[in-house]
């Protein structure tokens, strides 16, 4: 795995385990959200128990990476933003996060049910959109490297 340039190896093997751990824990989830927000009757859901350390464990993934986050800010965003390399997909993880980070703090803060109930469908969409936006950005990024490697070689 080549590691991002500027990190050490450790680095992306952090973030994705962030968002592994963020992306499981969230779809987890998922069956709360449906049957306590959305009112749904389902046949089964996470017993109380789980609830709590499930909850913790996605809170703790997301804090952690949105510190990340503001590690790849430093040189991994705005070196490949000045390049112009991969935006569309860095754009959609970048918006993402800031949706999510804005409605995971709504759920903690918000009064109003029918504010929680929007901002629990937003953050559940965004969470979503972030983890298909990180394939994406993944899969484009690779193309660029093995592109520079293959026309460094021809050179």
């Amino acid at each position: 795995m080549k590691k991002l340039n500027g990190y050490p190896d450790w680095f992306f093997y952090l973030l994705l385990g962030a968002m592994l751990m963020s992306a499981l824990t969230g779809l987890a989830l998922f069956p709360w959200v449906m049957e306590f927000k959305l009112e749904w009757e389902l046949g089964s859901t996470l017993p109380g128990s789980m609830r709590l350390p499930i909850v913790s464990s996605h809170a703790l993934a997301s804090f952690i990476l949105l510190m990340l986050l503001g590690a790849l800010w430093q040189v991994h965003i705005r070196a490949g933003w000045r390049r112009r390399e991969n935006h569309k997909s860095g754009l959609m993880l970048a918006l993402s996060l800031l949706l999510l980070m804005l409605t995971g703090t709504g759920l903690y803060y918000l009064s109003s049910s029918d504010w929680q109930l929007s901002a629990s469908l937003i953050h559940s969409a965004a969470g979503l959109m972030l983890s298909l936006g990180f394939i994406w950005h993944w899969i484009a990024g690779r193309r660029i490297r093995l592109g520079l490697i293959a026309r460094a070689k021809h050179r």
